[in-house]
């Protein structure tokens, strides 16, 4: 029996940072991190023939290739129906006219459960506890800047996650 998209995902949640590039190749898509896209394009995804191909800007900043990666993702696993020949997100991680996919099958609420997504894949629940402790234990508080590095995540990323998982007020720095 062929394995779900979100067990193979679900499989691979296992190590900081988590290895979003490992966890595409697991689904036989490929990742270009150094792709030249329009001005306002963070990502995309196209399909390729019967392949997927994963695009981020290579002007951008390694954690936002990351999450872009990851989004793009949610984007693969969760709404792969409504991705047609492709779908580009700006910076803002919309669909917009300004790339090559303006795909108007996505929709706000698809774009917010493809960062949801993004953010569960790159700091899962359970190793961000066991992150968060294992800090705790050195110091009183981990700095939000220490788990952004450990797991290769914007600033805002991390606060977005920590609010979302009620645990702001076990972190240091954020504001």
């Amino acid at each position: 029996m062929t394995k779900r998209p979100i067990d193979i995902v679900k499989e691979r949640l296992n190590t900081v940072p988590v290895n979003v590039e490992a966890i595409l190749r697991a689904l036989d898509v490929e990742v270009r991190k150094d792709a030249i896209l329009g001005e306002d394009i963070s990502g995309e995804i196209r399909r390729n023939g019967e392949r997927y191909v994963i695009s981020t800007s290579g002007d951008e900043h390694a954690f936002r290739q990351r999450f872009t990666l990851a989004h793009e993702l949610g984007h693969f696993v969760l709404h792969k129906s409504l991705i047609g020949t492709g779908l580009d997100d700006s910076k803002m991680y919309r669909s917009t006219e300004a790339g090559d996919f303006y795909n108007t099958e996505i929709k706000l609420a698809h774009e917010r459960q493809a960062n949801s997504f993004a953010a569960k894949v790159l700091m899962p629940k359970h190793l961000l506890k066991k992150k968060i402790d294992e800090l705790s234990q050195s110091e009183s508080k981990p700095d939000v800047s220490e788990l952004c590095n450990l797991f290769q995540v914007s600033y805002s990323a991390m606060k977005w996650r920590l609010v979302n998982l009620g645990w702001a007020q076990q972190v240091e720095g954020i504001n």
